[in-house]
């Protein structure tokens, strides 16, 4: 343990105060409920840190934390967002909803996870859930001073009001993108999204597949690629029907197909890493110890 480490920690969970007690435990806090006392009394070493003292036994090395914006508003695995207007057609917008005794962000968070929403929503006493829309885009966010009052479960959080609201995105994956076709019009211009084998090309695909709705090609066949849903490696890499071309080819008879290029470069230390762990461990999997040994 570090005093930057523990205080690292307590800011990434919203406190504030970080303190550390035997050398090495961390505690956080929103209060301070002791009176002080003499600092020779906190004379133990930070185990993972010499140079610093780490309290001592029964005594907490107190540190008060400042808070940026964004450490200071996640719960969790919860992203805040922040503080919107009430929605016209707050039915249509968040469709979930529930009053909660002794309201949280935590609680709020729980509630919208559990019914598979991305967002949760604290209105006052009130917690909401519903998707990114278009009668709620997140667009224009309010001052954070509308979303002041303090919840009720919870003292030192904002719950937002019946007009103002606190805005969390939690950990729900929002599977109104999952769907994607091919091409209603074959193109006539085909562009390449090349790279270093390892340098971050299947992943690229699948982020442009869901941004766009639309399948990327491919300038080989990987079946087990096929399997995990990306149906235009099937499909022939001049066909048209796709927004781009995976390949890896680098000279320039082919690179000369293509009529455009998307290219993706890594830091080649990290692409051998991550190609050689594909070869041997699959696409998300990872290289034995045998296979990096050699034998």
């Amino acid at each position: 343990m570090t005093v930057f480490r523990c205080q690292d920690n307590c800011a990434e969970r919203g406190y504030q105060y970080a303190g550390l007690e035997f050398g090495a435990e961390c505690y956080c806090g929103h209060k301070i409920q002791a009176r002080n006392t003499s600092d020779a009394e906190c004379s133990m070493e930070c185990k993972g840190e010499r140079s610093n003292m780490c309290g001592g036994p029964n005594r907490l090395s107190v540190y008060h934390l400042e808070l940026t914006r964004e450490s200071a508003r996640r719960y969790g695995s919860a992203v805040f967002r922040g503080c919107f207007k009430r929605p016209d057609n707050i039915s249509l917008a968040l469709p979930a909803g529930n009053v909660l005794l002794n309201m949280s962000i935590d609680k709020c968070v729980d509630f919208c996870t559990e019914k598979e929403y991305t967002l949760a929503v604290l209105a006052g006493a009130a917690c909401r859930c519903g998707f990114p829309t278009r009668h709620f885009t997140l667009h224009e966010p309010e001052d954070e001073h509308q979303c002041a009052e303090k919840c009720a479960g919870e003292e030192y959080e904002n719950c937002g009001n019946e007009e103002y609201f606190v805005v969390y995105q939690t950990q729900v994956q929002d599977n109104r993108c999952m769907d994607r076709y091919f091409l209603p019009t074959r193109s006539k211009r085909l562009v390449a999204l090349a790279s270093f084998p390892g340098a971050g090309n299947t992943w690229g695909r699948h982020l442009l597949e869901l941004t766009t709705g639309y399948y990327t090609g491919s300038y080989y066949f990987d079946g087990s690629l096929y399997n995990k849903g990306f149906k235009g490696e099937r499909d022939h890499w001049k066909s048209g029907r796709s927004i781009c071309i995976k390949t890896h080819e680098s000279g320039k008879k082919e690179i000369e197909l293509f009529d455009a290029a998307i290219l993706l470069i890594r830091n080649p230390y990290k692409a051998l890493m991550a190609e050689f762990n594909r070869k041997y461990g699959g696409h998300i999997g990872f290289a034995s110890e045998a296979h990096w040994r050699g034998t």
